[in-house]
């Protein structure tokens, strides 16, 4: 299949054009960050707590971090500490957060405990006006030593996922465990309507003696949209676009799958035809 096909009944670019005609039109909001600790031992007892919130679009940056700080420092019977922080903005073309929690705890007997609790997480939906072309950078990890003995007193997760609501497709979903990390570039079609995303790191550790350990987790996601017909995603819809789309899809490979159906078929050849001559 030779790549001339694709310019029967198109109109020709004679220039490069701007591909940024897709957007985002945010509808409902909410991120957050929370931290706790509490120690006990025959002494008494600490604790404390703190929470912040916003509800919106604006950009949101927050970071929490508390510890125990008992007096018998630098070598206490028992500690506790807990963290979070978040940063995350949207615009109209392009969606950018980062999470991460951490939480450790330390008991030195079996009269003491040290227990953190962590968590940040976000949650938005938003409308696409027109059938995107995206690309997604994504970093996602979990890390513990909480265990004695083969018994874990800790845990974290890691969650982060994008879908179509009406499909109910996930765009992107990773969810791991401890000890494992994952860095990944995306690439992909997105079809116009209503999309939510959802992240989360939790962590937690309740040590109670003997035992003393950590966990921690976070992701990173950087989401940026482009027009359906910017095959390489570099915000230029030209001549490149046309010749890399028809290479996939002559070959039949799935990064031709515009219409997102499993298949390469002609609709996805005619969609993108279509797309093209369009410019953006």
């Amino acid at each position: 299949m030779r790549p001339s096909v694709l310019w029967a009944g198109a109109v020709s670019l004679l220039l490069a054009t701007s591909a940024y005609a897709q957007r985002i039109t945010p509808v409902e909001g909410r991120r957050s960050v929370s931290a706790s600790f509490l120690t006990v031992d025959a002494a008494g007892q600490s604790e404390d707590s703190d929470f912040v919130e916003t509800e919106g679009f604006e950009s949101f940056n927050a970071s929490l971090a508390l510890s125990a700080s008992p007096p018998q420092a630098p070598n206490p019977r028992l500690d506790a500490t807990a963290g979070g922080s978040q940063s995350s903005e949207m615009s109209e073309r392009r969606i950018r957060a980062s999470l991460s929690a951490w939480a450790s705890g330390t008991a030195v007997d079996a009269s003491a405990r040290g227990q953190g609790i962590s968590n940040a997480d976000m949650y938005l939906t938003f409308e696409l006006n027109r059938r995107a072309r995206y690309r997604a950078f994504v970093t996602v990890s979990a890390w513990s030593n909480a265990s004695n003995g083969g018994q874990s007193f800790g845990g974290v997760s890691t969650l982060l996922h994008l879908a179509n609501l009406e499909s109910g497709v996930p765009v992107l979903s990773f969810d791991v465990s401890p000890s494992e990390s994952d860095t990944e570039e995306l690439a992909g079609w997105l079809p116009a309507g209503p999309y939510t995303l959802q992240g989360d790191v939790s962590a937690s550790v309740d040590a109670r003696g003997p035992a003393s350990g950590g966990v921690s987790g976070a992701w990173s996601m950087d989401l940026l949209l482009y027009c359906s017909s910017d095959f390489d995603a570099n915000g230029v819809v030209d001549v490149m676009d046309a010749a890399a789309f028809m290479a996939y899809w002559g070959s039949g490979s799935l990064w031709a799958d515009i219409d997102g159906n499993g298949v390469v078929n002609q609709v996805d050849h005619d969609v993108f035809l279509l797309a093209y001559g369009r410019g953006c």
